[in-house]
């Protein structure tokens, strides 16, 4: 069955994963081919449907060394299938990457 998917800006949580545990730099074959962290992430997690931003940041200065990406689907079906073929997978880099729901991530631990 198909899905109507409005093209609006995606606001609910439920729609939003973020990805951590992205390596430090990119991989020699990356810098080879021209191909940076963003365009990575796109191309993994838009074979998952509709994205409307793929983002890459690294990680704050007290945290380890590396990457954390935001990406936002238009649709929550194709987050949650992006997150269940994804988490604790190597999709580009040679150690497996986390990824689950943003707002799991900024809840308070306790």
């Amino acid at each position: 069955m198909a899905e109507m998917v409005p093209f609006a800006v995606p606001t609910e949580s439920d729609k939003t994963l973020l990805v951590w545990e992205l390596s430090s730099g990119p991989t020699t074959q990356a810098l080879q081919r021209g191909t940076t962290l963003q365009h990575s992430l796109f191309t993994v997690f838009s074979q998952f449907g509709l994205t409307y931003s793929v983002g890459a940041s690294p990680n704050v200065a007290v945290a380890c060394p590396g990457f954390y990406a935001i990406i936002e689907f238009y649709s929550a079906r194709d987050a949650r299938r992006a997150q269940k073929a994804c988490d604790q997978k190597q999709l580009f880099q040679n150690s497996p990457v986390k990824v689950g729901p943003n707002v799991e991530f900024l809840a308070p631990q306790g």
